[in-house]
């Protein structure tokens, strides 16, 4: 197997490089062979991986958090969506949120992680395809000519402000969980809530009061908020939750429901949950994008699946 690993030694506020060094020696005592690179930036390791897959590695595996993980699969796909080469993904976590691993059952230990990357057992998966404005006017220059493609989910919303809060260094004191609870505590009180048209495979719907739009893929979308749905890894649709109206006396409420992953009541007033293949939105602000955890751009975005679904490297005891 000709196996290439894409190392973030600086994810995890930086305090990574002991996992890092931790990895190495497993993948010594593993008998693996294989080659690394180390990481300048997120952006790095995509061109890392886009590099690696037209080289026509076996196994490309990302090192690092969900930000590196995110930008190691973006290499895996050209512009509309279809896979560069036939290498698997694989992903081995040392920074901060565990969402990808938790999502696809991915072990987080090294060694469980390590064990999954020799044993090579994949699974097909679908992922997102996003294509939305670079600036608030997307008139800046170096503008994206090309769809980003995420894991686990898009926000459209406060998701980016949330993301951006909890990226800032809160995580390094208080953990991942606790730390992105805290940054949304904060981030509510001063959001503002927009206007914004949802269509969904062509109908459209005016919502008035919205603070988030989450589309996804999978159960996990930020340090322990979960959604919940019964869409299947091939399924070529994506959820489209809505989160509008809340206020002091009812986001308590809301959520105890995304943490808990609870189904969301028909009658919720504040949550709703639709599938769509094909998702447009548009705001009458320049609404923030993020996705997998890191701001990407603003509104108006379109969102499907790939048309290629991506080969995921799974599976191990300790992957729940």
């Amino acid at each position: 197997m000709n196996c290439f690993f894409i190392v973030n030694q600086y994810s995890r506020n930086g305090r990574s490089r002991r996992r890092t060094q931790e990895l190495f020696y497993l993948l010594k005592q593993s008998g693996l062979t294989y080659s690394h690179a180390f990481t300048e930036s997120l952006d790095h390791a995509r061109v890392l991986s886009r590099k690696a897959n037209q080289e026509g590695m076996d196994t490309i595996v990302a090192v690092g958090g969900d930000g590196t993980i995110s930008n190691v699969l973006n290499g895996f796909f050209d512009e509309r969506g279809n896979r560069i080469s036939r290498a698997k993904m694989g992903a081995i976590h040392t920074g901060t949120s565990p969402d990808f691993c938790k999502s696809y059952g991915i072990p987080r230990s090294l060694e469980g992680a390590v064990q999954a990357i020799c044993r090579g057992t994949a699974s097909l998966v679908r992922v997102g395809m996003i294509e939305c404005r670079s600036s608030p006017d997307g008139k800046i220059a170096g503008a994206p000519a090309r769809p980003l493609f995420f894991g686990c989910c898009a926000n459209i919303g406060l998701g980016a402000s949330l993301a951006r809060a909890a990226n800032s260094g809160i995580r390094k004191y208080l953990g991942d969980t606790a730390g992105t609870f805290v940054s949304l505590l904060l981030v509510l009180l001063r959001y503002r809530p927009g206007s914004i048209t949802l269509t969904v495979d062509g109908n459209k719907h005016a919502l008035s009061r919205v603070f988030d739009i989450a589309v996804g893929r999978t159960r996990h979308i930020a340090s322990g908020l979960k959604v919940h749905h019964d869409l299947g890894p091939l399924d070529p649709r994506l959820y489209v939750m809505s989160v509008r109206g809340l206020n002091l006396f009812n986001f308590s409420g809301a959520l105890k429901t995304l943490y808990a992953g609870k189904a969301i009541p028909a009658n919720d007033t504040r949550l709703s949950l639709v599938h769509g293949s094909r998702i447009e939105i548009t705001g009458d602000t320049p609404l923030e994008v993020e996705f997998d955890g890191d701001p990407a751009g603003y509104c108006p975005c379109t969102i499907t699946t790939a048309p290629d679904p991506l080969e995921l490297i799974v599976g191990g005891s300790d992957a729940r």
